[in-house]
């Protein structure tokens, strides 16, 4: 196996220089041309004192210049420090000084970054380019942090090699393959999963720089897709589309996603009603170079409620109890995982996800929510997850997201944005279906009703949003008279 990502850029272009590596709409690139245009633009990076050891901050949409600066930045053996398309100039300046960048490469540049454009072929490569199979970090990707600013997560060569091999394995991807990229490459779902598993198997890249979800359909159907990448969010509109009279065309074989929690009863109908034959779910965090364990096919893992994942070769997980002893098998607990993933130091090796879940008899691993959403309310422990899923079980409801809301009494009180199913928005039909199977302390106080959930631009949900949402609606008068 190829010892960096660098090395695989030039594997590509060797084994298969004629076959496409990206195209995102405008620009399409052989991985030969990609090559060549990746060593413009080292050159470029070089003049401006790039080389092995440095950082280069990149910001930009899913387009071919963003994936031909990440090379070149490999190709000088520098590493990565991505960016979401939308970070203000303050906010990348900010960064760059904490992870000590070189430079700053941006699509929206201010004075003194470097603009992202599509670099023509090689006309000013530098007189030595990094040694092939260098090693250290490919690339240092943001997650939130408990100190209010992004934490810096470094991510190894070979570990993402070794990891995204298995994973690619595992879901059969191979050189036929085409991928649309509509996760942000910024984040370790598009970086690691999109980009890496594409060098990894010489798997084609369709970029989406502008997310519409009207264009996406006729993209999928055009560009031959094969496997599509997102969260779940992304299967239902692509479900809706269809059902709708969108066309995805016939090549579609894979919907590929990641979240804290995958309920393949939600899932499994949005991909029968889009024809995708399969769906497959992978569990994990930046901090764990983005997966710890892998569910090849929902509809086969063959245990009811949220997907069982088998954690991936040389991964270990376990489920432990407040005060952090083993919970029997079946038992919810908090879950932690060590293993050569783990890119954040730990006294012990063991890192603390911040997720609940429970394990099976043979290991593999449920996840049913976020231990930080639990709520209190009149002294009684809330999964708002729990709460969702029974207010989706009323036919009036497509989704739901619920939050807590402080209360001076009972410490939360609940409340639900729903986006409808159909036409009626009866919001004490919806109510009195989620009574049914909900503690009375469970039940929300007040629902409104919205056109879409909000979501970060991985399309995890935005609680925060959820919280401006219904800011808005709700009087907080009312915060006093909902009492149980």
């Amino acid at each position: 196996m190829a010892a960096s990502l660098a090395d695989l850029w030039y594997e590509r272009a060797l084994r298969e220089p004629r076959a496409i590596a990206v195209d995102d709409g405008t620009t399409r690139l052989t991985w030969s041309e990609a090559l060549d245009r990746a060593r413009g633009a080292a050159g470029l990076l070089a003049a401006h004192g790039v080389g092995p050891g440095d950082v280069v901050v990149l910001q930009g949409r899913n387009t071919v210049a963003w994936v031909v600066v990440a090379a070149a930045t490999h190709l000088l053996g520098a590493t990565l420090a991505p960016l979401g398309e939308e970070e203000p100039a303050a906010d990348r300046a900010s960064y760059a000084g904490r992870v000590g960048a070189r430079v700053v490469v941006a699509e929206t540049p201010v004075a003194g970054e470097i603009p992202l454009s599509t670099p023509q072929p090689a006309h000013l490569v530098p007189a030595t380019l990094a040694p092939r199979g260098a090693g250290g970090p490919a690339v240092v990707l943001g997650t939130s942090g408990t100190a209010g600013h992004r934490t810096a997560v470094p991510m190894d060569h070979d570990v993402l090699l070794r990891l995204y091999d298995d994973v690619a394995g595992l879901l059969d991807i191979d050189h036929r393959d085409r991928l649309l990229g509509v996760v942000p490459l910024a984040h370790s779902f598009g970086f690691n999963g999109l980009l890496v598993i594409a060098l990894l198997t010489g798997a084609s890249v369709r970029l989406v720089p502008d997310r519409s979800r009207a264009a996406l359909p006729g993209i999928v159907r055009e560009s031959g897709v094969t496997v599509v990448c997102g969260p779940p969010t992304l299967l239902h509109d692509l479900s809706a589309a269809v059902r709708a009279g969108a066309d995805l065309g016939p090549r579609v074989r894979l919907f590929m996603t990641g979240a804290t929690e995958i309920r393949p009863e939600v899932l499994l109908p949005m991909a029968a009603a889009t024809g995708i034959p399969r769906v497959s779910a992978g569990y994990g965090l930046t901090q764990t170079c983005g997966t710890v364990a892998v569910c090849p096919d929902i509809a086969r893992a063959g245990i009811g409620g949220h997907a069982p994942m088998t954690p991936l070769p040389g991964v270990e997980v376990r489920v432990l109890d407040a005060v952090g002893d083993p919970v029997p098998t079946g038992a919810p607990g908090r879950v932690v995982t060590r293993g050569y993933q783990v890119a954040v130091a730990t006294p012990d090796g063991w890192f603390t996800t911040g997720d609940e879940g429970h394990l099976h008899d043979d290991g593999r691993l449920c996840v049913t929510g976020r231990l930080d959403d639990q709520l209190v309310v009149s002294g009684f422990n809330v999964d708002p997850a729990r709460v969702e899923t029974a207010l989706e079980r009323s036919p009036l409801v497509a989704r739901a997201a619920v939050v807590g809301l402080p209360d001076a009494r009972r410490g939360h009180r609940l409340a639900a944005v729903v986006v409808p199913a159909g036409e009626s928005r009866d919001g004490e039909a919806v109510l009195a279906v989620a009574r049914a199977g909900l503690a009375r302390y469970e039940v929300p106080d007040a629902l409104v009703w919205v056109d879409d959930l909000p979501h970060t631009a991985t399309g995890k949900l935005s609680r925060a949003s959820v919280r401006a949402l219904l800011a808005e609606h709700l009087d907080p008068a009312d915060d006093e008279e909902n009492d149980r």
